[in-house]
């Protein structure tokens, strides 16, 4: 029995010791930024809030495009030039904005835990960034690539450039 005791001793005292320098400066780091959160958090107090500004801006945001047939105003711009303008019916979609969910939860360690969905068409992958929309007259537009990007508004901008897709 003694000799049990001392073997188990012996295993609890390897196990808790470090054994490399890499660990003990890992373990150390760990600490120190674990400290440096506790000391911000007690020198600068997460504030109360009363307005939520952030989230009354995105409700109304949501609340304002919420509904039929609204005309915006889509401005291209490649490589930071203002190419010209689209009047659409409605606002801008962004091309990684789904219907259907991309993935499914599956409880398998081979596959990470989740598996590829089909989108709608049947298809599998990702688009280009960018977005899309459709003009008042009815035409599909896309815009993406690099150097792609964009602006929009529900009024037209004091910006002179050309009317694209009449």
């Amino acid at each position: 029995m003694k000799k049990i005791l001392i073997v188990f001793c012996f295993g609890v005292l390897f196990l808790g010791c470090d054994f490399t320098d890499a660990d003990k400066a890992r373990r150390r780091a760990n600490a120190d930024s674990a400290n440096a959160q506790l000391a911000a958090q007690d020198a600068v107090a997460v504030p109360s809030l009363n307005y939520f500004q952030e989230r009354r801006t995105i409700a109304k945001w949501a609340q304002h495009w919420d509904r039929p047939s609204a005309a915006c105003y889509v401005y291209l711009i490649s490589y930071g030039n203002i190419i010209g303008y689209y009047v659409t019916d409605g606002k801008p979609a962004s091309t990684g904005s789904l219907l259907t969910p991309e993935y499914k939860p599956q409880f398998s360690s081979s596959n990470g835990g989740q598996v590829q969905l089909p989108d709608i068409d049947g298809c599998y992958g990702t688009n280009n960034q960018g977005i899309r929309f459709f003009t008042a007259s009815g035409i599909a537009v896309e815009w993406a690539g690099d150097g792609a990007s964009y602006l929009y508004g529900d009024a037209p901008l004091q910006i002179s450039v050309p009317l694209l897709g009449k």
